[in-house]
């Protein structure tokens, strides 16, 4: 979404935005997206100082956000390589996966037009060797 201007809520009751036509739109309110992807991202983790290759084989979702997103993964065997990308993975308890890289970044997004949380999740990794 492209902004020039705006401001936080405070005499308003929602963040005001304005883009560079000049149209104004209201903030955080309701689910409308205008055809945008709602995601949370992590930065990238790896396994002591990235000399071993993680090899992820489950994800264990929250209790409460099961259903309410999609769990992808950005993979990278080196940091100016290109990512590769799996999934999306339904939320579910517990999720299969499997593949491997020295850097690994989750990514959350909406699966549903309502609030949705992320939580507390834990992931089944393990290093793998260092070639």
């Amino acid at each position: 979404m492209g902004r020039t201007a705006g401001t936080d809520r405070g005499v308003f009751n929602n963040p005001i935005m304005v883009d560079e036509s000049g149209f104004i739109y209201e903030h955080e309110v309701g689910y409308a997206y205008d055809s945008g992807v709602v995601y949370a991202e992590s930065g990238p983790f790896e396994i002591g100082n990235g000399d071993n290759i993680m090899s992820v084989r489950q994800v264990i979702p929250d209790e409460q956000t099961l259903g309410e997103v999609l769990v992808s993964f950005k993979t990278r065997m080196y940091p100016t390589s290109t990512e590769t990308t799996h999934g999306p993975y339904p939320a579910a308890q517990p999720t299969d996966v499997r593949f491997a890289g020295r850097q690994v970044k989750i990514r959350y997004t909406g699966a549903v037009l309502e609030d949705w949380r992320v939580g507390v999740n834990r992931i089944e990794a393990v290093a793998a060797g260092k070639r």
